[in-house]
């Protein structure tokens, strides 16, 4: 059961927002406020949590989308997002992303204590993510999540997060001195192999992705599975364990759109998300 958020935990989290820190999992890019790209006729819409002035989560699915005779992408962005309008546009959505970002706030996850280990905390974003990921469980929409992505689902999910990894010994990712602004380049490895469409992701397979946190997967949620690791036994990739309910509900911790392009690992991941859009689409299951 998901806690609510006390008035003294919102000011401390407000009190920690206003710190300059750089151990959140967002691109290093600003931000951009504008909510959505319009409307058009015959699009599929892809919700994002939040953009990023860089636009690489729109520019990544956008090069994987084939352009034979298929619907153009139209993204919206949830955050700022009246409830009104937000519900709207996830009646018409055909995937959600939860994108990098900012620390979750602790208490969250029960753990309201380590907010002194976190970096920038945005409460309104934790909420509006939990609402997302409720529509994902409600609907079975296809979705996606990257860094913070992933370790939203696994809090909403019932599980914790290791709020500094260099302090469970986790030295390899980035984040393990303060002032570190790079990204880490490290390894992950697939331990339970999966398909969507004509992408698989087979046991042992491998690549070199980058990483942009200092947090990670403690407790795992127990409605997901592992599905991947790095060499210091981080949990990386997740998967809920119900396929059939879920047949897309992934989050990976590293970022597949910044990484190196024609890979399993980072490409794959967005091509197979594609295939789930069209998989449910075809099957008349959501909107197009």
């Amino acid at each position: 059961m998901r806690p609510a958020l006390r008035p003294a935990a919102l000011l401390v989290a407000a009190a920690v927002a206003m710190c300059i820190s750089v151990w959140g999992c967002s691109s290093p890019n600003g931000r951009v406020r504008g909510h959505s790209e319009g409307p058009q006729a015959d699009s599929i819409t892809v919700v994002l949590s939040k953009y990023y002035s860089s636009q690489n989560y729109r520019k990544w699915l956008g090069r994987l989308h084939p352009s034979d005779g298929l619907a153009p992408l139209r993204f919206f962005q949830a955050y700022g997002a009246s409830e009104v309008v937000l519900t709207q546009e996830l009646s018409r959505a055909s995937a959600v992303v939860l994108t990098g970002g900012e620390d979750i706030h602790p208490a969250r996850y029960n753990q309201a204590a380590d907010t002194v280990r976190c970096g920038r905390i945005d409460p309104e974003r934790d909420r509006v993510e939990h609402v997302l990921l409720d529509h994902v469980l409600s609907s079975g929409v296809p979705c996606l999540g990257v860094c913070r992505g992933l370790q939203i689902m696994n809090v909403h999910g019932g599980g914790s997060l290791l709020p500094h990894l260099p302090d469970e010994g986790h030295l390899m990712h980035r984040g393990g001195q303060p002032g570190q602004t790079s990204d880490t380049l490290h390894p992950v490895v697939v331990m339970a192999p999966w398909a969507s469409g004509p992408t698989s992701f087979l046991r042992g397979d491998q690549a070199s992705v980058v990483s942009h946190h200092h947090q990670g997967i403690g407790r795992l949620a127990a409605s997901f599975e592992a599905w991947a690791k790095s060499p210091d036994g981080l949990i990386e990739g997740i998967r809920h364990s119900d396929t059939l309910s879920f047949p897309f509900l992934v989050g990976v911790q590293w970022h597949p759109e910044r990484s190196d392009s024609g890979l399993t690992l980072t490409d794959g991941l967005g091509r197979a998300l594609l295939a789930a859009i069209e998989d449910r689409t075809s099957e008349g299951r959501g909107p197009h």
